[in-house]
C-alpha cells in the first residue's frame, strides 16, 4: 500500500512560492523552495518506503495566479523529464515488455 504524501503550495510573506512537502506516515513536513529541492525531497522521503508513494496535491486559497503558473511550468518540465519512468509505472511504456492491454 503506497504512503500518502501531500504537496501543499503556498507562498511566503515575499509572495514567493514554496511547496510543504508531508509525509502523513511519519507526521514530517520539509519545506521546498524550488523545484530541485522538492526533487531532491521526495526522492529522499520517497525511497524510505521503496517509492511506493501516493502524492496528492494542495493548494493555498492565497496563491497569487502568477505563482501558481509559475509552479505548474515548472513541473510539466519535470514530467516531462521523467516521463519515461512514468510510463513504465504506470504501464503506458510502448517500448517492450508485457502490457496486459495490448
Amino acid at each position: 500500500m503506497a504512503v500518502k504524501f501531500i504537496s501543499h503550495v503556498d507562498q511566503d510573506e515575499a509572495e514567493n512560492w514554496f511547496i510543504k512537502l508531508t509525509d502523513t506516515l511519519e507526521e514530517k513536513d520539509v519545506i521546498c523552495k524550488n523545484i530541485d529541492e522538492y526533487t531532491t525531497q521526495i526522492e529522499e522521503l520517497g525511497g524510505e518506503y521503496g517509492g511506493d508513494i501516493e502524492v496528492q496535491w494542495t493548494k493555498s486559497k492565497n496563491l497569487n495566479p502568477a505563482n501558481y503558473q509559475d509552479l505548474e511550468e515548472k513541473m510539466a518540465v519535470l514530467q516531462e523529464k521523467y516521463q519515461d519512468e512514468i510510463d513504465k509505472i504506470s504501464g503506458n511504456n510502448k517500448e517492450g515488455g508485457f502490457n496486459p492491454n495490448e
